[in-house]
């Protein structure tokens, strides 16, 4: 189970908050809640925490200044934003600092909640090389690939992953990828296919589109430069792949983006 720990100053809304949520059914177990980011760094010295919910409005420490604390001492914490007053000053700040995601006030009126916690659950497979990606992917296996596989081979497809992400800009081919983990390419590919269930190439398509939107959501940047920057210097193409996997033209998915943001009190 991976371990929550929710931050908020109201202590109706942090309970309401906790007791509302389908956590369970997400594979995931709230360990603590705090009024502050300072009774939360207490917490995160003692305890393990995967993802951090915070409020960013609070006192004593705010949840800005929690989320630059938790960057710096602990980096294997995943962090998302819990906003009952819409600020986007703040939650573009929030985003800069690492946040994978925000959950608005809406979208639990609208009981949305499952909704909510599976977008956040899959923005964390697909940071895993932030998010303590060595342990994400192995607990993430199947009963059955457990004994499968070695740690040897676990640690070399994540170490694959790991590359993955962190050079999503660059040419990346499942031979050079396997040579550089040690593994051979037959073995690699179908290793890599078992673990992270995807196939090599799907998954690269798919992290690159995943960062294709953010980029598309956060900035006002060209298509052509979120094309390269997501590891695709022909736009056309990847204009194609985009809407493969996202069901619209980078350029549709924006204007949806800013239409759900404009509508937000």
């Amino acid at each position: 189970m991976m371990k929550v720990l929710v931050v908020d100053d109201d202590h109706l809304v942090r309970k309401g908050f906790i007791s509302m949520m389908p956590w369970e059914d997400y594979n995931l177990e709230v360990v603590g809640e705090a009024s502050n980011g300072r009774k939360a760094l207490e917490f995160l010295e003692h305890h393990q925490v995967n993802l951090l919910i915070t409020d960013l409005a609070m006192p004593v420490m705010s949840g800005i200044d929690l989320m630059r604390s938790v960057k710096e001492r602990h980096r294997n914490v995943a962090m998302v934003v819990l906003t009952f007053h819409q600020d986007f000053e703040f939650i573009q700040e929030a985003l800069r600092l690492g946040a994978l995601d925000y959950i608005t006030k809406v979208e639990l009126e609208h009981e949305h909640m499952g909704e909510v916690l599976k977008r956040i659950v899959d923005k964390m497979k697909e940071q895993a090389p932030d998010v303590n990606w060595r342990t994400e992917l192995t607990d993430g296996l199947q009963e059955e690939e457990e004994g499968a596989y070695s740690p040897e081979v676990k640690a070399s497809v994540a170490k694959a992953v790991h590359i993955i992400h962190q050079e999503l800009q660059e040419e990346l081919h499942l031979p050079d990828v396997a040579r550089r983990v040690n593994m051979s390419r037959s073995y690699f590919s179908r290793c890599f296919r078992d673990i992270v269930g995807k196939t090599f190439n799907d998954y690269i398509r798919e992290v690159r589109v995943n960062h294709a939107k953010e980029l598309l959501s956060r900035t006002e940047r060209t298509i052509g430069w979120v094309a390269t920057q997501s590891g695709y210097p022909n736009e056309k193409y990847f204009g194609k792949v985009f809407r493969e996997i996202a069901g619209v033209l980078p350029s549709e998915f924006r204007k949806m983006e800013h239409e759900v943001a404009n509508r937000l009190p």
